[in-house]
């Protein structure tokens, strides 16, 4: 693909429908230096230096957040956040987005997912976690299902955005995945192990190797290991495509014929892989909609992540990041 080629993809991103579900969290930053190590324990004292944490759209949140600002315009939100402050927080962030917060359930008595992290010397110290993981309640569900449903008919794509936070169950996928299917709309999905199993007959999965590996149960070590990786799971999920995340070593797509496409890391430098794959799964699925191949959309995506990795937490890219990147590639194709 040449960068014209790219360029006439990525100006046709705000022309694109997407509706994304997931598991949305709050991201807070807390930033600080270590100069000693604590009395009481053999671990860092650190003296903090925002006296109010950077708080930033993590999880699917962040999924909607690259998709908006990489130029979509009719991206659609949807997910469980709690009947608390960060659920509020959440709420007012995508507002603030352009996003419609009508797919937005609350669940009273849900605790919000909330990753507070600790940087100093510009490196995470320690994440501290605070979430309820256990399955949304059926009328929760409900409220999902009936979302989706009313939206299948004016979207390109469905992206389904896995944290394993408890919204993304069996029975939830069972019946969004077959309306999907019945609609003939894209269906992309950024999984984790425990629901890998149900996610079958999408049109793309998109793990990372650890999570192939995990669900393909053998090492991954060699071309040769991910592509039997790739086979597996498209013949155990009956899906069209898989993208395997490989970090430093780039990515693979692989369809249901066998087709193999090696693509190196964009990456200039790697400063931060939080949040990166959640900007692979929405320029992928841009590009895609936008009227690339998948294998056009896999080498956009690739020239996103590599500038996501350069930013310090969970960020995001701009339309005109991408423009510029592929612009300068100084390739003559991507």
């Amino acid at each position: 693909m040449n960068k014209n080629r790219a360029l006439s993809i990525v100006k046709k991103f705000p022309e694109v429908s997407i509706l994304v579900i997931g598991d949305i969290m709050l991201d807070e930053y807390i930033e600080g230096s270590i100069e000693r190590i604590s009395p009481e324990a053999p671990i860092p004292v650190v003296s903090i230096f925002n006296r109010k944490a950077d708080r930033r759209l993590g999880g699917a949140a962040n999924v909607f957040n690259n998709l908006s600002s990489l130029g979509g315009k009719n991206i659609f939100m949807c997910g469980i956040v709690g009947d608390d402050e960060p659920g509020d927080t959440i709420k007012k962030q995508l507002h603030a987005c352009g996003a419609e917060i009508e797919g937005m359930v609350v669940e009273p008595g849900r605790l919000t997912t909330v990753k507070t992290r600790i940087i100093a010397q510009k490196q995470q110290v320690v994440r501290l976690d605070r979430e309820d993981r256990t399955p949304i309640s059926r009328q929760s569900r409900q409220k999902i299902i009936d979302y989706i449903k009313g939206k299948l008919t004016s979207v390109h794509a469905l992206v389904i955005s896995d944290y394993e936070k408890g919204l993304i169950t069996e029975p939830l996928l069972r019946e969004i995945i077959a309306c999907a299917v019945r609609a003939g709309i894209v269906v992309a999905v950024d999984p984790k192990f425990s629901n890998f199993k149900h996610f079958k007959k999408v049109t793309i999965v998109v793990p990372n190797i650890k999570e192939a590996r995990a669900f393909a149960r053998h090492e991954i070590e060699s071309p040769e290991d991910v592509l039997a990786a790739a086979r597996y799971i498209l013949k155990a999920l009956a899906c069209e495509y898989v993208l395997i995340k490989m970090g430093e070593q780039g990515m693979s797509l692989v369809d249901r014929e066998g087709h193999v496409v090696s693509i190196p890391t964009a990456a200039l430098e790697v400063y931060d892989v939080t949040g990166a794959g959640d900007t692979v799964i929405s320029s992928l699925v841009l590009a895609q909609s936008a009227g690339a191949s998948w294998e056009e959309a896999a080498r956009i995506a690739n020239v996103a992540a590599g500038i996501a990795v350069s930013h310090l937490g969970t960020t995001t890219v701009e339309l005109s990041e991408l423009q510029t990147r592929i612009q300068n590639s100084g390739l003559s194709r991507l």
